[in-house]
């Protein structure tokens, strides 16, 4: 999407939610946004949440659940800084573009909550974007990543043993029984093609080759995560499309910029030779072709249905042998009270018992292969949010179904678990689990390129409050600041500093020049500028002037000081002799002043240059 159209849709973008979030106050019972930028948006959504307690509960009242409420919030925060649109370079522009047009889908769900809400969310759409062309999008993306990971892997046998390592030899078997014959991929859901494709171990060695010299997917901080986070966002498109639901506008555009991105890198590989599937093939397909490609959505989602189905039925069994051994055990009591506790009674009660127990074994192992279901059976819900608390709260056995389950999770699960971890006593059961994360990142995405510095910068403060980590919090930003844009970010930073101390340095200099030098230069204008500014010193009260927290200058200190000294400025006149003295004196108090103002800044600038350093030394960042 070029620059002009990315501009025009954010705008709208941004108008669109002002129009949603000035009828939204209502309902949240807040003032409106007082303009119609996305900071006065997002602004109007915090005094919600100041007003109802907690983000959680303004998800409530628009509709969303705990995740949506969470992303929204992020997604919002994100958008605070793309108002001046026209200056956005063009990676911030994408990311605004894709924030901007989540948001509006987002607000989607409140309208449903509140049918008396009436925003217009319609667009000024490109030609090319339709409902028609939207399907022919959705099948070239899937079919595109299917092809890329069937050439990258050039055997389906050494493939299925893979996915059976990823999911489990059941659910594999169920993927085999949907798919085409020797055309496994075909039997996948899109997420399940998704975390086989984005998988941590796999994607450099078979996938990242196909995106090499991708100008765009720089949505997240590595082509793995964007690709990622591209596909999880298109389930929801994807099953719209399987039951023949009409997209809206803002979803027909986010998949436009979705295919144009992940088509580019794919189409250049294929012209150079390096990926036999050609994407413009697979787009510009028959109607036949497109027709088809539905009817195998809706197959592969019906199968996905009859599978829930099963899940419930054998819940139900499993719920059924559990009354069978409380009503075993109900028998027990009788026969041993009318049997006085004979030996042969309680004998055919083992035996009793251990039948069930192995029917109940059976029962059981047939759930537990696929970690969701094993999630379902355990009444836990699939939702990131649910796995983040069980991070905190160290529960291991949960954060293991939900990562064998293929569920991603973001970075900042793992540096509040560590906060809990600090304030809970040094937690075994955190601390194990965060040790279980940290070896298993193959699903986590970054948000920001910030999280490696970040994470140094509070174990620093951990340490300042005299918090010992053991190793852990290390452990942390070792994966954090392993990533090369994170490391970008974090020599971006250190260099501020550099830039910081060379500055304050230049500054310090020009003030403590020697008297002579300094005298020199005050009497190219006859001393009219200096000597104007202590008599404006002298003459009021200087320190008024200064608006509050505001910090005087160098300049401003030793005009006051030379003031104070030299109490005729107030006539207005000085005799020449007494007029050049009091020019040394401003010189001599401007150093006084500069050693006194610069000296602890350039202290603590080389302080923070000197962490940066022995960080970087510590985790092995390039700077």
């Amino acid at each position: 999407m070029n620059n002009k159209t990315a501009i025009a849709i954010v705008t709208r973008s941004r108008d669109i939610i002002a129009l949603a979030h000035a009828q939204l106050a209502r309902e949240l019972s807040v003032p409106q946004p007082e303009n119609n930028s996305f900071d006065a948006s997002y602004r109007m959504l915090d005094d919600a949440r100041n007003e109802n307690g907690n983000w959680i509960k303004v998800g409530e009242l628009l509709g969303f659940n705990r995740q949506q409420i969470l992303d929204y919030v992020d997604l919002m925060r994100g958008l605070r800084g793309c108002d001046d649109v026209q200056h956005l370079d063009p990676i911030a522009l994408n990311k605004c573009l894709i924030d901007s047009l989540q948001i509006v889908n987002l607000l989607e769900l409140a309208k449903h909550k509140y049918p008396q809400l009436n925003w217009d969310s319609r667009y000024s759409l490109p030609d090319e974007t339709s409902e028609d062309n939207a399907v022919r999008q959705m099948r070239a993306i899937e079919l595109l990543i299917r092809q890329v990971i069937d050439e990258a892997w050039a055997d389906q046998q050494k493939l299925a043993e893979r996915l059976q390592t990823l999911f489990g030899k059941e659910q594999v078997a169920r993927i085999m029984k949907s798919a085409e014959k020797d055309n496994i991929l075909s039997g996948t859901l899109l997420e399940q093609l998704r975390i086989i494709f984005s998988n941590q171990e796999d994607y450099p060695n078979y996938y990242d080759a196909y995106f090499d010299g991708a100008s765009g997917l720089n949505y997240a901080s590595t082509t793995r995560e964007t690709l990622s986070q591209f596909l999880q966002s298109l389930n929801h498109i994807r099953n719209k499309i399987a039951h023949h639901k009409k997209l809206t506008e803002s979803e027909m555009l986010l998949l436009n910029e979705y295919f144009d991105q992940v088509v580019e890198p794919l189409r250049n590989a294929h012209q150079q030779g390096r990926l036999q599937t050609d994407p413009d093939a697979l787009y510009n397909a028959p109607a036949e072709a497109i027709k088809a490609y539905q009817a195998q959505l809706a197959k592969l989602n019906a199968a996905a249905e009859r599978n829930e189905v099963v899940v419930k039925k054998i819940n139900h069994k499993l719920t059924w042998a559990l009354v069978g051994i409380v009503g075993i055990i109900a028998i027990t009591g009788v026969t041993l009270h009318f049997s006085g506790g004979s030996f042969v009674n309680t004998e055919i009660i083992k035996d009793k018992v251990s039948d069930v127990q192995e029917k109940l074994g059976k029962v059981k192992q047939e759930t537990s292969v696929d970690p969701r279901k094993e999630l379902a059976n355990l009444g836990v819900q699939w939702d990131r949010e649910v796995m983040q608390q069980a991070i905190k709260r160290g529960d291991l056995r949960t954060v293991k179904l939900f990562n064998e389950g293929g569920m991603t999770w973001q970075t900042q699960y793992l540096t509040a678990a560590m906060r809990d971890w600090y304030n809970e006593g040094h937690s075994k059961n955190i601390a194990e689990t965060i040790e279980y994360v940290i070896a298993h990142p193959e699903n986590r995405i970054s948000n920001s390129d910030f999280e490696c510095t970040s994470a140094i910068q509070a174990k620093r403060e951990y340490e300042r409050e005299g918090k010992d980590d053991d190793g852990l919090h290390s452990k942390i930003i070792h994966l954090l600041c392993a990533d090369s844009k994170q490391q970008a970010e974090y020599a971006r930073n250190r260099q501020e500093q550099v830039t910081q101390l060379k500055e304050l340095n230049d500054k310090y200099a020009s003030y403590t020049v020697p008297q002579a030098a300094c005298l020199k230069a005050v009497l190219k204008d006859n001393g009219e500028k200096v000597g104007y500014e202590i008599y404006q010193a002298r003459k009021k009260d200087y320190y008024a002037l200064w608006t509050p927290g505001q910090i005087p200058t160098v300049e401003e200190l030793a005009a006051s000081a030379t003031g104070e000294k030299y109490k005729d400025y107030i006539n207005g006149s000085l005799p020449t002799k007494t007029f050049r003295e009091s020019l040394k004196y401003y010189c001599d108090r401007q150093v006084e002043f500069a050693k006194q103002k610069y000296s602890p800044l350039i202290d603590e600038v080389k302080k923070e240059i000197k962490f940066y350093d022995d960080n970087a030394a510590k985790y092995g960042i390039k700077i």
